[in-house]
């Protein structure tokens, strides 16, 4: 719901470093090609069968420069889906990435993403991409911590959004920045045949099943002292942010959002593994009928990893997160710097509707190991077991989950 990164590209990035780290191959100066088959399991989609063909261009201190990653897949759900990939790391503060996909049922996959963080002489940074996207395969459960596993309805999503985010260093390990976003969120019939329908197991009635469109604003003070923005070993990120919808300006409903969120990174031993720490609170007010997609949520690659994405959603969250990553293994392969890394986590969190609520007294618990590629500086592919109260999920991705 409103993801930057579709999953499909998360997962198949996160194949290509994992091969990398994993298998040898001779590269040719330059330029690695590496044919990846793909057998993907997603607790949504379910699986998933295809061939990957990556071509990996890197410069002379072997880092990625550009990828190009095209495939061919197969789902019974949404039949046959090829999908054309290119990103771009033309210097270690500049990215952009191209996604083109469409399968032979309804899903369809365009983004355009673009970032640089060395703007005036690295005093200021601008964020942009937009997306239009349809995934048949979507859940929901209905509202609260406590939503029932049985409920479980099937809908596609119809998501277009544009976002665009400048910033500016006001002190060294200090920026403050602004974030304009438009989202337009339309509910279709989804194709797992097998659950009901939203609007069958859900009333249509509900104000906060509504679909429409937002134009938000959002700004947020962030302090920065993390030695890598992609690959982190030590420091602290700690944001706190506001954004505000006006049904006066172009938004469905009038609410306001605000939050705050803290990560750690402990070097142990001599670097060796890294303590990684997260915590967060996200609140939302205004108006009652504002729809689910604008709402807090938890579950899936990012939060809560033992449960489907957006297992739990309402008006505010709370979660915490550790894991221990450990390298375990590094080579030169394809012609990059490879390293695998193994990272048990725990996870708490849950969802609630009023501010007043306790955000501690309901949680939910998570257990699991990640296993993750890494080629530094900037490319991270992961694979995520983690079990909850709901049984085993598994999620894979490119970035660290935090």
């Amino acid at each position: 719901m409103g993801a930057l990164q579709s999953g499909r590209r998360q997962r198949l990035i996160a194949a290509v470093v994992l091969a990398a780290c994993t298998v040898g191959r001779a590269a040719t100066a330059g330029t690695s090609f590496i044919p990846i088959p793909e057998i993907i399991t997603d607790p949504n989609e379910g699986n998933t069968f295809g061939l990957l063909g990556v071509v990996l261009f890197t410069n002379p201190q072997d880092e990625i420069q550009y990828l190009l990653a095209p495939d061919a897949q197969y789902n019974s759900t949404k039949g046959f889906f090829p999908t054309f990939r290119f990103f771009g790391y033309p210097t270690p503060t500049r990215r952009y990435s191209v996604v083109l996909g469409k399968s032979t049922t309804r899903d369809e996959d365009y983004e355009l993403a673009y970032s640089d963080r060395g703007l005036w002489d690295g005093r200021a940074f601008l964020l942009a991409s937009a997306i239009f996207e349809q995934d048949s395969t979507e859940r929901f459960f209905g509202f609260g911590n406590n939503s029932s596993e049985s409920r479980e309805s099937n809908y596609t999503s119809n998501n277009v959004h544009a976002q665009a985010s400048p910033g500016m260093f006001v002190l060294p390990n200090l920026h403050l920045s602004y974030k304009m976003d438009i989202q337009r969120f339309h509910i279709k019939t989804g194709q797992v045949t097998s659950l009901p329908f939203i609007f069958q197991e859900f009333s249509p009635k509900n104000p906060r099943l509504s679909q429409g469109v937002y134009w938000t604003h959002h700004v947020a003070l962030t302090y920065d002292s993390r030695d890598a923005m992609d690959i982190t070993s030590r420091g602290t990120l700690g944001i706190i942010y506001g954004e505000i919808a006006d049904r006066n300006i172009g938004s469905l409903t009038s609410f306001r959002k605000y939050g705050i969120e803290v990560r750690q990174f402990v070097p142990l031993l001599k670097e060796n593994p890294i303590l990684a720490l997260r915590a967060l609170a996200d609140y939302t007010t205004g108006d009652p009928e504002t729809p689910f997609w604008q709402e807090n949520h938890l579950g899936g690659r990012r939060t809560l990893r033992g449960f489907g994405s957006d297992r739990f959603i309402d008006f505010n969250r709370s979660l915490a997160t550790a894991e221990l990553r450990t390298r375990v293994y590094q080579r030169h392969l394809f012609g990059v710097n490879a390293a695998l890394e193994v990272a048990p986590f725990v996870e708490a969190g849950q969802v609630f509707h009023d501010v007043s609520q306790s955000p501690l007294n309901d949680l939910h618990w998570v257990y699991g190991v990640g296993f993750r590629g890494v080629v530094k500086p900037q490319i991270v592919g992961f694979v995520d077991i983690g079990r909850g109260d709901e049984g085993t999920a598994i999620f894979t991705g490119v970035d660290y989950p935090f």
